[in-house]
This record gives C-alpha cells, structure tokens and sequence, in this order.
C-alpha cells in the first residue's frame, strides 16, 4: 500500500490525511472544502486576490483558499468510485516515492554520518572569547558531495520547487 500521507496536502503543504474530493489534502482544507460546498458560500478577498494559503496562514483568506481547492482539482464530484486505474496508481506511486528521497535527504543533511561524528572543540582565547578549532577541514574535505549522486538529486529537487500558481484570473 502506497503511504500517500507522505505527500503534503496539496492546498496547504500541512501533512496530509489522504485523497479528498480528488486531490490529497489534510484534514483541514478537507473540512473547508466540504463546508464551502454544503453552503454554497461566496467569499470575497479584501486584497488582490492572491494570498499565500499555507500551513500557517490558510485561514487568513476563505475566498483565495477555496480558490486554490478550486484550482488544484477538488470538487465535490469527485468521489472516489471503486479501484483507481493503474495510470492513477502509477503516477500516485511515483510521487510517493519522489517524497520518500525528498525525506530522507532532509534527514540525511539534519544529521552527520554516525560513523565519524562531528564534535568541534573550543578554546577560551587570551580576550575570554571561545573560538572554534579548525578540525572542521579534515571532515569537510572528505565529506562535499559535488558531482556526487546526492548532489544531481538536491539540484533536482530544487528545480521541482514552484511557487503557488497565480490565482488573480480564479473568481467564481
């Protein structure tokens, strides 16, 4: 089974609980989204109609919010009616895996290898400042990744990264 929690919800980027009204989403922006269709609600947004709706700040601004559910794919048709096509599960596998490297090489950059572990040592100088020693180069000289594996893979991660799409043109 594919952990699709592993994929940030897609309006947000809070983590996500599973695919609701066709697009993975958190909790949150699920119960939103099912909120503003039972009503049939009409927000307005008192600025220029593109706010950043992320984990933080998603509940600054209904009207760009339900846009951006609006613009990702979510509409209350969009139950989920028996098997998913093995294009869908392909593709969905495929971005679960993209998110697995994504974490593990956050992981791997939050900490150093177990097998030489990074301990700096300090001094008190003649001014009673503490300075750290230079031990750091033997470590760093046996540990950049350039033209490494990693580093083709952060660079690509990097060139995945792309802002929220321009809501201005999403009114309803």
């Amino acid at each position: 089974a594919a952990q699709i929690e592993i994929i940030p919800c897609k309006i947000c980027g809070d983590k996500s609980s599973g695919i609701h009204y066709g697009v993975i989403t958190c909790e949150g922006c699920k119960g939103f989204f099912r909120r503003s269709q039972q009503s049939n609600a009409t927000y307005s947004c008192p600025r220029q109609k593109n706010c950043l709706i992320d984990r933080t700040s998603r509940n600054r601004c209904q009207h760009c919010r339900l846009q951006k559910c609006l613009a990702v794919g979510m509409s209350r048709d969009a139950v989920k009616f028996g098997r998913m096509s093995k294009k869908q599960r392909d593709s969905l596998y495929a971005e679960v895996q993209k998110h697995r490297l994504q974490q593990q090489q956050r992981d791997h950059q939050q900490q150093p290898g177990e097998a030489e572990p990074l301990t700096p040592t300090y001094n008190i100088t003649t001014n009673g400042l503490t300075e750290l020693h230079d031990d750091l180069s033997n470590y760093i000289d046996g540990h950049t990744p350039e033209g490494s594996k990693a580093d083709s893979a952060v660079s690509s991660f990097y060139l995945d990264i792309q802002p929220s799409p321009d809501q201005s043109g999403l009114d309803i």
